[in-house]
């Protein structure tokens, strides 16, 4: 991407927790904007999350790692670096809960021509002590259709 860009984008998030032999997978679609500034380029879309509300996401990537910044109904500010534990907090309207991701892949691509990419990030994350599991959340974009 050129240097301080932005583009309208169409955002398809999959993401899966996998806990023993169980699974639980989810699929969203929504709106969204890449923007380029320097030497980062951030991912911006809203979900709605079942019985909280709308969540705004922004996703910093950079050569250093991947910051997700989530604000709204929930709100949670977590670095993910590969082979790292790295600590936060989520925040939810049924309180606050420490949380430590354990980072083993991360992928970043971008298609200039065909103004398309994807990010792979896959951690173990422990909520207030607890394996929650394995997660995995795979996002695609593509330009968004005039």
């Amino acid at each position: 991407m050129e240097r301080d860009t932005k583009m309208q984008v169409s955002v398809t998030v999959q993401s899966e927790i996998k806990m023993g032999d169980d699974a639980e997978k989810h699929h969203t679609h929504t709106d969204g904007m890449l923007i380029q500034k320097g030497e980062a380029t951030y991912l911006q879309y809203k979900e709605e999350i079942e019985g909280a509300g709308s969540v705004k996401n922004v996703i910093k990537i950079t050569n250093d790692g991947i910051l997700i910044i989530r604000s709204g109904s929930v709100s949670m500010k977590q670095k993910f670096l590969i082979g790292q534990t790295t600590k936060g907090m989520y925040d939810s309207p049924y309180g606050q809960l420490w949380m430590e991701t354990n980072t083993d892949k991360m992928n970043f691509r971008y298609n200039q021509q065909k103004k398309e990419g994807d990010l792979l990030l896959s951690y173990g994350l422990v909520l207030q002590g607890e394996d929650t599991g394995k997660h995995t959340i795979k996002i695609s974009f593509q330009e968004a259709k005039a």
